[in-house]
């Protein structure tokens, strides 16, 4: 139990090293730049440990489901010995990812208009 406290809090820590560049851009500009306070410091605060939590669980769950059993699929192909299934996979995984796409520019326009 304490083992996976102390993961996911490593996991808070590495997501806490992945937003801070984009914060502190973001407050460099505000507070030196424009030389203006940040509005709405509170609800934006909530929103950073919003995302920040989000973006820790995300990763949590792509390490327990989908990174394990695409890695075992990857080492069942090659050990098949079938460059056709390899390259199909390989595709159908690109494209998967392609395909989710649209939904990270939908998040991008949204943060666009803010």
């Amino acid at each position: 139990m304490q083992s996976n406290v102390v993961r996911f809090l490593m996991l808070i820590v590495g997501s806490v090293r992945d937003l801070a560049p984009i914060i502190v851009v973001v407050g460099f500009f505000q507070l030196v730049v424009l030389q203006q306070p940040i509005p709405n410091f509170s609800e934006i605060l909530i929103g950073v440990v919003l995302v920040l939590l989000g973006l820790t669980l995300f990763i949590q769950g792509l390490e327990l489901a989908l990174f394990p059993i695409g890695e075992a699929m990857a080492v069942a192909l090659a050990k098949k010995g079938s460059l056709f299934w390899l390259l199909t996979f390989a595709f159908a995984l690109g494209f998967g990812t392609t395909a989710a796409e649209p939904a990270l520019i939908a998040v991008a326009a949204e943060a666009a208009k803010v």
